[in-house]
């Protein structure tokens, strides 16, 4: 069943979404809640009326999107719910059953979706993105990441500051990473960098538009962030935000999690998926911090602030031989727990 929104307002009464995998709606902060279903994208055909028609813009005036691929044990809503005072709007788009939150401005996809990853699922959602599209800055965030109260709505007040083409928050030290020039540095506001991962991107809209179309590059997003940073490389610059720090949550606890049981499902390999990007870039050297283009911190002085930013680029060893023990130490957990099933 299809919806049009009405004129005047663009609102209409609350609408119980049963029924309604894979919809997409937007929601409207004035007055009474709301929710818009807008067309069925589990694959039966819209009615002509509405068929091609974009999303409302939800009557908020924020400048920034937050969009999450998300399942139920997602943190998008704790970052709502703590920061009431939020500069950014939120895009959800299922990969679960939605749970009825009402929380976010807009929502798409569920279980039935034909998307498989946030990638994908973010494509659903631009296909009928909200126009006149004036949004600012667009972070495309897993579900696993969480940023403490206030800090997602401070990290896009900075790129908007510095007027960044592509970024990330820096990861916390000692949290679950793999690369250590995406952890943060504490003597930078801002570190130029050659890579930013697919984790949580944010775009400026020149960066989106010139990227989107690699979006569906590989089914498991392995290697489409090392196309970013290949296609950019000598044309526009990439940061961390090293004032602003995220803590990736999920570990996998020494076993796959259902986004990589699926793939193996399906036949896809991810590291397949790697190299064959990465035959495609060969002159690119991957990620690394650069020695030139950072922002400091104003309480040292420049050549100062430039040794001690090294230092501690080679000080993240540390991060390293963690997360080495911690991937041995829950393997061998997963083994041991697996050996005592069996033997009971």
């Amino acid at each position: 069943m299809v919806w049009v929104p009405p004129a005047g307002n663009g609102t209409l009464p609350v609408v119980e979404p049963r029924g309604m995998a894979g919809a997409i709606c937007a929601r409207s902060r004035e007055g009474a809640k709301t929710l818009e279903p807008i067309l069925d994208a589990s694959g039966s055909q819209p009615s002509q009326a509405a068929a091609g028609l974009p999303l409302p813009r939800a009557a908020t005036g924020r400048q920034y999107l937050v969009f999450v691929r998300a399942g139920r044990e997602s943190w998008h809503k704790q970052l709502m719910l703590e920061d009431p005072d939020r500069n950014w709007d939120c895009c959800v788009n299922w990969y679960d059953a939605p749970p009825e939150d009402g929380l976010a401005e807009y929502c798409c996809g569920a279980a039935d979706s034909p998307a498989i990853n946030k990638l994908e699922g973010f494509l659903e959602f631009w296909g009928r993105r909200p126009l006149p599209w004036d949004y600012r800055y667009i972070a495309l965030l897993d579900d696993d990441v969480y940023l403490r109260p206030g800090q997602l709505s401070r990290f896009f007040q900075l790129c908007d500051l510095h007027s960044v083409y592509l970024c990330q928050p820096a990861l916390r030290w000692l949290t679950h990473t793999t690369l250590n020039s995406l952890v943060r540095n504490p003597m930078c506001l801002l570190r130029r960098v050659t890579f930013v991962e697919a984790m949580a991107p944010c775009f400026s809209n020149a960066a989106l538009e010139s990227l989107v179309h690699t979006f569906r590059w590989t089914r498991s997003v392995w290697g489409i962030d090392w196309a970013w940073g290949a296609l950019l490389e000598g044309h526009e610059p990439l940061y961390v935000v090293d004032a602003v720090s995220m803590q990736h949550t999920r570990t996998g606890n020494g076993r796959p999690t259902t986004f990589y049981r699926k793939l193996r499902a399906a036949g896809i390999d991810p590291g397949d998926d790697l190299r064959r990007i990465q035959k495609m870039f060969p002159a690119y050297a991957g990620p690394r911090t650069l020695p030139q283009g950072h922002v400091f911190r104003a309480a040292l002085p420049g050549r100062l602030a430039w040794a001690a930013m090294f230092l501690f680029e080679r000080l993240k060893f540390i991060v390293r031989a963690k997360k080495q023990f911690l991937r041995t130490w829950r393997s061998c957990r997963a083994w041991l727990e697996n050996a005592a099933r069996q033997g009971n």
